[in-house]
């Protein structure tokens, strides 16, 4: 007979125990009334209880924001899901060992973006580390290596993350500690550069008007009998793109036809295309709110057109507003390192990339007197970072007062 670990309300997904192994209970509206489970293949044990639940959190987000899969092949077990059948506690385990495992217990719930770079960055250290045991003694030994071998940046990060797994391992007896020994760590390390002075970066509006008529006229290198090479010409839409709207590179690179309101008065943002170590991603949700809300852009005159100007007559839902010329989603990575920096570098002379546009197009709409409370919604943000990271006051110099 199942053990109910909480009482079902409506619309909600529970986390049952059946015969020793966990299933999740569906909500019968999304069946016509029927019942449905979904048998997760995991012993009932605390860790899988945790590893349910986020499951459970996944599918009552699709159901709300309409995007459930009645077929539940979304959300069966995939090789990925490790199943902690009983993890006793150990004493004696190292830093990376301890990791190791920390990592095999979030993947599930963390954004594929998040976990690479958690592999990729962040392991790759604590793996180098001297494999000690854990330990208060041994974690100065940690911090040490750390700094005689990374940057102080990097150093604070792997400490925060490791310091993140073992109060986890704490917290499932995995360890017998009782408080991590990192605790505090990071934080007395000197700050990150963007934490002591972030520095926006807009464009003054001549620069604007001459980056995007660089692109618009960009033919390729001329070479005394004709043009050859590639026309950068092909990206002047989605740079426009990202000044009239603010928005992320990557949400510009990501966004869909189906993102647009049929007149192209409205845009609807909701994903993201990024490059994670050469492969390219895409991503659901924002990147400060994974399972938000879309967030809606009303369309100024200039955006509006220029969405009009490339929309086809009956374009896919799916199919990008801003492909690359080989049809596929543009390698921000690339872009930056070739076309953003033949035609804007000679125009800018100071250090850009293309979140210089994200900064433009912010300080101009507070400019204008936009509040910057929707300033902060339609850029998916905060009043507080657009005046500590976004808000150029080198644009002020610029304006002049209206004559009485």
């Amino acid at each position: 007979m199942a053990n109910f670990l909480k009482k079902a309300q409506k619309g909600t997904v529970v986390v049952q125990s059946n015969e020793g192994r966990l299933r999740l209970q569906l909500p019968t509206h999304l069946f016509d009334g029927q019942q449905k489970f979904l048998y997760l293949n995991m012993a009932d044990t605390v860790e899988n209880r945790e590893l349910a639940r986020a499951k459970a959190q996944t599918i009552e987000a699709d159901i709300k924001f309409e995007e459930f899969d009645s077929t539940l092949k979304k959300y069966k077990p995939q090789t990925y899901l490790t199943v902690v059948e009983s993890i006793k506690p150990k004493a004696e385990l190292t830093f990376s060992e301890l990791f190791n495992r920390y990592l095999t217990f979030k993947e599930p719930t963390l954004k594929e973006t998040t976990f690479n770079y958690l592999i990729k960055s962040i392991q790759v250290y604590i793996d180098r580390c001297p494999p000690t045991i854990i330990s208060e003694e041994n974690a100065l030994e940690i911090r040490q290596w750390l700094l005689e071998n990374t940057t102080n940046s990097m150093t604070k990060r792997v400490l925060t993350h490791l310091n993140a797994a073992i109060k986890w391992g704490i917290k499932f007896n995995l360890i017998s500690l009782k408080t991590s020994p990192l605790e505090g760590m990071a934080q007395e390390l000197p700050k990150h550069n963007w934490e002591i002075d972030p520095q926006p970066n807009a464009f003054t509006p001549d620069e604007k008007e001459r980056i995007i008529k660089a692109f618009e006229e960009h033919q390729g290198n001329w070479n005394g009998r004709g043009f050859s090479g590639i026309a950068y010409s092909h990206y002047a839409p989605l740079v426009k793109f990202w000044l009239y709207t603010g928005c992320r590179p990557s949400e510009g690179i990501g966004l869909t036809w189906g993102q647009i309101t049929p007149d192209c008065g409205k845009v609807i943002f909701n994903q993201a295309i990024v490059t994670n170590y050469g492969k390219t991603i895409a991503v659901q949700g924002s990147k400060n709110h994974h399972f938000r809300k879309p967030r809606t852009l009303p369309c100024g005159e200039k955006l509006r057109q220029l969405l009009l100007s490339i929309r086809p007559e009956n374009p896919d839902p799916k199919a990008l507003v801003f492909p690359s010329p080989e049809g596929k989603a543009v390698n921000q990575n690339n872009f930056r390192k070739r076309a953003w920096e033949k035609v804007v570098k000679p125009i800018v002379k100071r250090n850009s990339t293309p979140y210089s546009c994200r900064d433009t197009f912010i300080t101009e709409q507070a400019v204008k007197g936009i509040s910057l409370a929707v300033i902060a919604g339609w850029c998916d943000t905060s009043e507080g970072e657009i005046r500590k990271r976004y808000f150029d006051e080198k644009i002020l110099e610029h304006i002049r007062p209206i004559d009485s």
